[in-house]
């Protein structure tokens, strides 16, 4: 059986972390995915993919995770 890794008590963000503390601490843990709390409170998750959204808006792969699902 596989083993699922979670997020830590410490891997979180809130709304108001800048882009790169995210990509850094996302990088540091090797994590694809982090909650994002606000006042104690699940609010979202940001995916590795939203910031290569944000970081690079001109590359393809940008482009590619933007676009509406197609099912």
């Amino acid at each position: 059986a596989g083993r699922h890794l979670q997020p830590g008590p410490d891997h979180k963000v809130s709304p108001g972390d800048p882009v790169s503390y995210t990509v850094e601490l996302m990088r540091d843990k090797a994590l694809r995915r982090l909650p994002v709390v606000s006042d104690g409170i699940p609010v979202g998750i940001v995916s590795i993919g939203d910031l290569a959204v944000q970081e690079d808006r001109q590359s393809a792969v940008a482009d590619i995770l933007a676009a509406p699902p197609n099912h």
